[in-house]
């Protein structure tokens, strides 16, 4: 046990991390030391609580690196364990931690100054009890009442996304995604939660969140049809977007923006549009890229339509405004349509004499 004793603090926590709590329990009765490096490092228990739990701070940063910030409604809410805050409040009184053999922690005052942990020093282990309390009812009636709350929540959850697939907004994400954090708090390897954060940042456009999720998802359960499905159409289009096997990218590292290659070209496409030479695609000149990149003339209202989606009045090089696009409207559509249909941008460029892989003329 000398050796446990002398191990650095960092190491000490990753092997305590492997460890059940019965068995860190029985570590901790061996010497006064390993008490108090396991039973009042809070450190530890933080930790433990990612490894056991689900890592709460990877999955609300997965979703910020989405663009969906559901932070201040996890440090707010009332339905979730509080976690690496501060939690207890300051007593005068010392602790000791007694866990017993099927791993129930309790925490009660002492006198004997030999084994006391003061307050400061046991909210990760406050946390982490709780956090069990929650993923181990006491009951079988409290089990089945979380089992419903959880499918009516998972229920409610794809109704919004079905709802809001054409509408969506980014408080509808926030709020879909803080409603998984509630079940995922009573049912930590719910592979469903983990499929619809990645179905969120999918439908957010954001490829590289919606993989990371989809990793931890089948790490849990690979036989899950939809996290296999929702994996090979991330991977098609994020591949196609982004570029492989020697493909110039279309779009940015965050999938938001053009990649230099595409505005390269979208400028040269906008000069060669511009027949007037006004800095304004007219509606004319749009119904002309219609016809090229799909070999067909498009119906006037059509064309209306995609004049007003991404652009509107415009303002010439001599001041006189009329409806149109400018270069930043051409490059909005080949943004969306990327994100919805790579292959058809590059298919598009190709019309226009650049090498669909390379983005180059």
């Amino acid at each position: 046990m000398a050796l446990l004793e002398s191990l650095p603090k960092s190491v000490f926590i990753q092997v305590g991390v492997e460890l059940g709590v019965a068995d860190l329990a029985a570590l901790s009765l061996t010497s006064r030391r390993l008490n108090r490096l396991v039973m009042g490092n809070s450190d530890l228990w933080l930790e433990k609580i990612s490894a056991d739990f689900g890592d709460r701070e990877s999955i609300v940063e997965f979703l910020l690196d989405a663009g969906i910030d559901i932070s201040e409604l996890v440090e707010t809410s009332s339905g979730l364990v509080p976690w690496k805050q501060h939690p207890c409040e300051q007593s005068d009184s010392d602790h000791e931690v007694h866990v017993d053999d099927q791993g129930n922690i309790t925490v009660v005052e002492t006198t004997d100054t030999a084994l006391a942990l003061d307050t400061e020093s046991l909210y990760g282990m406050h946390w982490y009890r709780d956090r069990l309390a929650r993923v181990s009812p006491l009951s079988k009636d409290d089990a089945m009442q979380y089992a419903r709350n959880a499918e009516s929540t998972i229920d409610q959850v794809k109704g919004m996304l079905r709802d809001g697939r054409e509408t969506a907004s980014i408080e509808l994400f926030s709020e879909a995604a803080y409603r998984l954090m509630l079940v995922q708090e009573y049912f930590p390897a719910s592979v469903e939660c983990y499929y619809l954060w990645a179905l969120i940042c999918f439908m957010h456009n954001a490829f590289k969140p919606s993989l990371s999720f989809l990793d931890i998802g089948c790490n849990i359960d690979d036989s899950f049809e939809p996290i296999q499905e929702l994996t090979k159409r991330v991977r098609l289009i994020s591949d196609d977007v982004h570029g492989t096997n020697g493909d110039a990218p279309l779009l940015d590292q965050l999938g938001t923006g053009p990649s230099a290659h595409l505005s390269k070209a979208l400028a040269i496409m906008f000069q060669k549009l511009d027949s007037d030479r006004d800095g304004v695609l007219n509606v004319s000149e749009i119904a002309n890229m219609v016809r090229i990149t799909n070999g067909l003339p498009a119906p006037r209202s059509t064309i209306t339509q995609i004049v007003h989606a991404f652009g509107g009045s415009i303002q010439t090089k001599s001041g006189r405004r009329v409806s149109g696009w400018d270069l930043n409207s051409l490059t909005n559509f080949y943004i969306n349509q990327s994100l919805d249909d790579p292959k058809e941008t590059r298919a598009d460029l190709a019309k226009f004499g650049f090498d669909p892989s390379t983005l180059n003329r």
